[in-house]
């Protein structure tokens, strides 16, 4: 996991509970930092895939081999994991 990624989900994390918690979304992004832990919980929860996962980057991986494969795996992957959100 690189800082960066860890960092942009600690700032959505922190931009959501913006609205939850009444205070300024500004304010609320100075903060990122106390959400690292729940940006590290969440990706790593991620770590094991859903079924839909699986089936979605295979089905990607079987397109043609150029470009950048791995990043759109990962891209179809984590769009049928939010799919399968409530």
């Amino acid at each position: 996991m690189s800082n960066e990624m860890i960092k942009r989900v600690a700032m959505a994390i922190c931009e959501a509970s913006a609205g939850e918690s009444g205070r300024a979304r500004d304010d609320l992004i100075l903060d990122w930092r106390k959400y690292e832990p729940h940006a590290r919980a969440a990706i790593e929860a991620m770590r094991p895939p859903t079924e839909a996962m699986i089936f979605r980057g295979e089905l990607v991986s079987n397109g043609p081999m150029e470009g950048r494969k791995p990043g759109r795996i990962l891209s179809a992957m984590i769009d049928a994991a939010l799919q399968d959100s409530p």
